[in-house]
């Protein structure tokens, strides 16, 4: 089945390709760091109001994802998904980047090193603090993601503001979770795609066997269906939509990692091809919000209230 897109969101992804180019051909090469943040693509994300796309009528939720998805793909790192939906609808009076904190307030956590606002989130209140650079201690980078804790987080508890509708930052979040997972996941898909076509083995384009294009094409239609599931849950404003894209994704992200990693040669990784800038990424998002095991319990509760 084939989805329209609208043609306000059409031209609104190609003024961001056309950014995002321009951002790629001056990025530094691939180096084999395993931690990075596209800052001066970030600022110019955000002062070209495309992370705004959400609160904005022309536009709305179902750009505000697509602009998501297309950062998400690409082999740089910026903090889009939070700004582009909490922000934009829930906290638009607050300085980004966004960080987000849930569960233990004490762990590490995407962002939090460069983010201006960081937001705590439990299971039934939502609260959110600005911070400074001294509020953060830098973690390991393991997962391509600036990582960072609070240095103290009794103290920013402290000084934080309740947001007065917790549910809808939770399904914020989940929309945002899925939109940047998708994302992540077409790009890794995309780099795969060309190096198989161009690898040879056997006398042959390794893209050129039948059991390797199955496959491929395998992860390129349930990535497919997550990156609409995710769209939908934008422009939905439900719940059951949120936790299914977010749920149906994570649940989806260790089988297409897999097939990704033994198509580039084996499982081992090497930080000499950007393929480790998404897979790293999505490895984090596996646990996002309680992960998929979390996100389908609550599909089956909010299905079949009955007998949950």
């Amino acid at each position: 089945m084939n989805f329209a897109v609208p043609e306000e969101c059409t031209a609104l992804i190609s003024a961001l390709e056309k950014l995002l180019m321009q951002a790629e051909a001056t990025a530094a090469p691939v180096d084999g760091s395993r931690s990075f943040f596209s800052r001066d693509l970030d600022s110019a994300l955000e002062d070209s109001g495309f992370l705004d796309a959400a609160g904005l009528e022309e536009f709305g939720p179902m750009a505000a994802a697509m602009v998501v998805q297309e950062i998400s793909s690409r082999p740089v790192i910026v903090e889009a998904a939070h700004s582009s939906f909490l922000r934009a609808l829930a906290l638009p009076e607050w300085p980004r980047p966004v960080a987000v904190l849930t569960g233990k307030f004490d762990q590490a956590t995407r962002f939090l090193g460069v983010a201006r606002s960081v937001v705590l989130l439990g299971e039934n209140e939502a609260r959110v603090c600005r911070i400074e650079g001294k509020d953060t201690i830098a973690t390991a980078p393991f997962f391509a993601y600036p990582m960072a804790r609070l240095a103290d987080p009794a103290a920013c508890l402290a000084r934080s503001e309740v947001v007065a509708d917790a549910a809808l930052v939770r399904r914020l979040l989940l929309v945002a979770t899925a939109c940047e997972l998708s994302g992540i996941l077409k790009g890794a898909l995309f780099s795969v795609t060309d190096y198989v076509k161009n690898r040879r083995q056997f006398g042959r384009a390794i893209g050129s066997f039948q059991a390797v294009q199955h496959r491929l094409a395998m992860c390129a239609s349930t990535i497919a269906a997550g990156e609409w599931l995710a769209r939908r849950a934008a422009v939905s404003g439900s719940l059951e939509d949120a936790v299914m894209a977010a749920g149906y994704l994570q649940e989806s992200t260790s089988r297409i990692l897999y097939d990704l990693h033994q198509f580039m040669g084996a499982m081992g990784l090497t930080l000499e091809h950007p393929l480790y800038r998404w897979s790293y990424r999505a490895k984090l998002l596996l646990s996002d919000l309680g992960g998929a095991s979390r996100q389908l319990r609550d599909v089956a509760a909010i299905t079949w209230p009955e007998t949950a």
